[in-house]
């Protein structure tokens, strides 16, 4: 990974880490496959004893009023009693997940 794409990762784990996930705790590794439209994380979350991983397979960025949102595609992530409750509830049923409220901040956007 280039020393700007290293940089641009770690100010997006600080911005995200004392804005969205503040209070659920905090991303430690980020992975993003633009070319794909991948993402891999590593949290560590309050309350629990490991750091989760979390995989999405599929990212779309949407341009709204001037700003861009992000919308999720499919979701994993290393619990598998939650991947098997996703999957026995949620399997071939279409869910459009809203788009987030709040814009991307710049740093985010320049990475994906």
């Amino acid at each position: 990974m280039s020393f700007m794409k290293n940089f641009a990762s770690a100010a997006a784990r600080q911005t995200l880490n004392s804005t969205w996930l503040q209070p659920y705790g905090s991303l430690t590794e980020l992975d993003i496959d633009s070319k794909n439209q991948t993402l891999a994380l590593t949290l560590e979350l309050k309350g629990e004893s490991q750091p989760i991983q979390i995989r999405i397979k599929h990212y779309e960025l949407i341009e709204r009023d001037n700003e861009t949102y992000i919308e999720l595609g499919e979701i994993e992530n290393s619990r598998e009693w939650v991947n098997t409750l996703l999957r026995d509830h949620l399997n071939e049923k279409v869910i459009k997940p809203r788009l987030r409220q709040t814009p991307l901040p710049a740093v985010v956007r320049m990475l994906l």
